[in-house]
Parts: C-alpha cells; structure tokens; sequence
C-alpha cells in the first residue's frame, strides 16, 4: 500500500507540474513581443505589442482583445501566435491590450459599478494615436478583433469610434442592447466578420447574435440578401461544420460576413482550448480569415 500510495503522489505532482507549466507558458507573451505601459487620463494601462518590420510609412495596425477574466497574453497563446506570424510576413503592428479589473473586463456596455476608473475606448483610442505616431501606422488600415466580452468591446468600438477602424472581427461574443441601438443610428460603415458556434454555452448563439450582424448589414447600406456557402470539412473529426453568410454592395466597400460554426463551442477557430462546451473548429484557422478579410478593407 506505502508504495502505491507512493506512485500515486508522484503521477498527481507530475500532473500538477505539467499543468504550472503550462500555466506560466500563457501568462508570459510569446517571442518578439513586448510588455508595455500607457498612461490614460492618469491610469496606468498595459498591452502587448509585436511589430512585424522595421516601422515604414503605411503599417496596418490589429488590436486583438481578450475575453472576461483574460490577459493579454493568455489572449496571444489562445490565437497560438498567428497574427504575430502573419504580422511578421507582412509588416504589420499587432497590439494585444489589457483589460482592467481583477478579474478583467471591457466595458463592452455600460461603465460597471464598482469597477476602477476604465475609459476603454479612451484607452484604445489613445494607444492608435501612440502608434500612428511611433510606428508609422497607416489610420486607414487599423482594425480590430476580440473574443468573447473582448468581442463585444470591438463592436462598441465600431460603433462609437467607427473613425477609429475600417474593419472587425468579433469572436463568440455580441453586442449588449445599448451599443445595438447606438449602432443603428450611426450611419458611418465598418466593414465585419463574425464567428459563433452553435454549441456555445457561454455567450448562445441567439437572436440577439444575428440582430446583430443585420443591424451591421442595414447600417453599412448591404444588399438586403446574404449569399451563402459552405466551408469545406477540412476535419471531419473536430465535429463542426461552418456555413458563411456574406451581406455584399454594403457603402464604402465595407462588407458583413458571419460564420455559423455548426457544434463549436466557446472557442478561437483553430486555436488552443475552449473555455466551455462545444467543439473547438479545426477546419480553419480564424486569424488567417480574419486577417485576409481585413487587408481587403481598408477604409476608403
């Protein structure tokens, strides 16, 4: 029995060693990309910034925000690093920001009771124009993507700031009611691409969701019918399939597409993990869609 007892308190300390490890390899940010401060109306705020090349006139800029109770970095293994691959390949700035508050949350609706002073969108407004200035980023070209409560914060951006981005992507997550009826009543166009599985029992895939994409689709001025396809079921194993609905001759060149991830879960498509239930889509990878969905929207 000593020696069972023995083997036993081995394979848990193993498996509690591996976990740690694991958990330190998300908290810390993955090679080339830095920690960094910037001061807002006298509140200290951090993010992570990985610059492709050296800074030339014309850089495209993506902000990528995390999810409730996420960090910055947790935020850039989850993506498992491919904006930063594809921000190297390409010469492009990606800034992962920090949210505030233990645990984190975006004020992705109304400022939170309790919360510490937090003016988000003074913050992200603030860290463009530090970027435009240091790294040569081209305004045209900044955009901005988000997970979860991360997602709903990029639809508040596009909503109140639209002279902030051309284009964004939010991830398994939507707009709260405010933002929604702010947003119809705006008439500057973003262009955006949404994901959502069907199976995510975090934030439901509900009618809110799809109000949502067709308050973008009447705002940006798109054809009242979306086209739509099929993605191909590039692995069959991960039980998901996406259909794609694109709303097109939207104003300005902007255009609105979601992909329903039929049985995916509160996940990153082809990213590290879920949070809750659902599958994690391994037919293809968000961050490359999203990024060549972005390099066709630049604002006009």
């Amino acid at each position: 029995m000593g020696r069972r007892r023995r083997w036993f308190r081995m394979i848990v300390l193993a498996v509690l060693t591996l976990a740690a490890i694991g958990w330190l390899r998300w908290v810390r940010p993955m090679t080339g990309t830095l920690e960094r401060k910037l001061v807002v109306d006298g509140v200290t705020r951090t993010y992570l910034l990985h610059a492709g090349a050296p800074a030339i006139p014309g850089r495209p800029l993506i902000l990528m925000l995390h999810g409730y109770g996420g960090t910055a970095a947790a935020m850039e293994h989850r993506t498992k690093g491919t904006f930063d691959k594809l921000a190297d390949r390409d010469g492009a700035v990606v800034v992962y920001p920090q949210a505030l508050g233990n645990p984190s949350l975006w004020t992705s609706w109304l400022p939170v009771i309790g919360r510490p002073k937090q003016d988000d969108i003074g913050f992200l407004s603030a860290l463009i124009d530090s970027l435009v200035a240091e790294l040569g980023v081209d305004r045209r070209r900044v955009f901005a993507a988000g997970f979860s409560n991360g997602a709903s914060m990029v639809y508040r951006l596009a909503c109140e700031r639209p002279d902030l981005v051309a284009a964004v992507a939010p991830i398994s997550g939507g707009m709260g009611p405010e933002v929604a009826r702010a947003c119809a009543e705006n008439p500057t166009p973003v262009a955006i691409i949404g994901m959502h599985g069907t199976a995510d029992p975090t934030v439901a895939l509900d009618a809110s969701i799809r109000d949502g994409i067709a308050t973008w689709a009447r705002r940006d001025r798109c054809a009242a019918d979306p086209i739509s396809s099929r993605l191909r079921d590039a692995d069959p194993t991960d039980g998901t399939e996406t259909r794609v609905d694109v709303y097109d001759q939207c104003a300005s060149g902007t255009q609105v597409a979601f992909f329903t991830i039929e049985g995916g879960g509160h996940a990153w498509p082809g990213g590290e993990g879920r949070l809750t239930g659902g599958a994690t889509p391994r037919d293809f990878d968000a961050a490359e869609l999203i990024w060549t969905f972005f390099q066709k929207h630049a604002r006009r």
